[in-house]
C-alpha cells in the first residue's frame, strides 16, 4: 500500500514538475512569421503583417469621406474592400451609412457645397482583449474635420483576424461609438 501512495505521490510530482518547467505558449501575434503577399494598390505599401496598420488604414478608408465623388458614406465603406474580410463587408455595407455621427442632409449639403473632409485616425490605449497569433481587438479614435464645421470624434471598435500566423490581417468586425 505504501509503494502505491509513493508511486502515486512521484507521478504527481512529476507531471507538476513538467507542467510548471516547460514556457508557456506565445500567442502574441509574431510578424516575423508573416509572410502575407502585399495588398494590391493603392494598398500596396501597406505592411499586411501589421494588425495596427491594417486597422488604422481600413478605418481610415471607410471614413475617409469624400462627399464630391462618394454618393454616400457606403462608397467609403466600398473602397476599403481589399482590407476586409469578405464576410465582414458584405454583411456591414448596408449599415456604414449609420456608423457616423452625420445625417443625410448634412452628407447632401456637403456633396451641394463640395465640403472637404479631413479624417484622422489613431490607436488609443484602451484596454482590449490580449491579442493572439490570428486575432487582435484595438480602440481607434476616429476624428472627421470638415471645412466648414467643428471635428466630429468618436471611438471605433476594431477587430481584426487572419486565418493564420503567416497570413495578412483583415477588418472583420468593427462598432461606431459616438
Amino acid at each position: 500500500m505504501k509503494a502505491t501512495v509513493f508511486v502515486i505521490v512521484a507521478c504527481a510530482v512529476f507531471v507538476s514538475l513538467v507542467g510548471c518547467s516547460s514556457a508557456p505558449e506565445d500567442t502574441s501575434p509574431n510578424p516575423a512569421q508573416c509572410r502575407a503577399e502585399r495588398f494590391a494598390p493603392p494598398f500596396h505599401e501597406l505592411d499586411p503583417c501589421s494588425a495596427e496598420a491594417v486597422l488604422i488604414a481600413a478605418v481610415s478608408t471607410i471614413f475617409g469621406y469624400r462627399p464630391r465623388e462618394h454618393a454616400d458614406p457606403r462608397a467609403a465603406f466600398r473602397a476599403a474592400y481589399l482590407l476586409l474580410d469578405p464576410r465582414f463587408a458584405q454583411a456591414a455595407e448596408p449599415v456604414a451609412l449609420v456608423w457616423a455621427p452625420i445625417t443625410a442632409e448634412c452628407w447632401q449639403r456637403w456633396q451641394q457645397e463640395g465640403i472637404e473632409i479631413a479624417t484622422t485616425v489613431r490607436v488609443t490605449s484602451d484596454d482590449h482583449p490580449i491579442d493572439t497569433a490570428t486575432t487582435v481587438d484595438r480602440v481607434l479614435v476616429v476624428e472627421l474635420e470638415p471645412v466648414d464645421h467643428t471635428r466630429i470624434e468618436f471611438a471605433v471598435y476594431a477587430h481584426a483576424q487572419r486565418v493564420s500566423a503567416g497570413s495578412a490581417w483583415l477588418l472583420s468586425g468593427m462598432e461606431a461609438r459616438t
